[in-house]
């Protein structure tokens, strides 16, 4: 596998952390963990990435101006969430995937490669 970068937006330190750690564990790059919005889009002003994990509730309010600019590029991204409605975030980002938590972070990783492969942005 060529090594992919994914970033990760996660405020819950240890859920950020055993994420981090089975992406890597399974050859990403990890940019990230960012607990901020402010921080990922601060990021991503100037780094690209290929792929995104993205809890909704963050410590400065909700994750939905990084969807956004992630949406705008075309860069896939997976919303993992204990509080929001999944429904909801698959009607106003239909591009997207939800992973509701508690999920454990391998299963997590899977679907993310999985639906990063059908975006095409992904290469095995």
């Amino acid at each position: 596998m060529t090594a992919k970068t994914v970033l990760l937006v996660e405020d819950e330190m240890f859920v950020a952390l055993d994420i981090q750690m089975t992406l890597e564990d399974e050859g990403w790059h990890v940019s990230g963990p960012f607990a901020t919005a402010r921080e990922a889009l601060e990021f991503l002003d100037d780094n690209p990435v290929d792929c995104a994990i993205l809890d909704v509730r963050l410590a400065d309010g909700d994750v939905f101006p990084v969807a956004d600019r992630l949406e705008k590029n075309e860069i896939p991204f997976v919303f993992h969430s204990g509080h929001a409605n999944p429904q909801k975030l698959e009607e106003q980002y239909p591009a997207s995937l939800v992973c509701q938590k508690p999920c454990h972070p391998t299963a997590l990783v899977s679907r993310l490669k999985s639906f990063a492969e059908k975006r095409d942005r992904f290469v095995a």
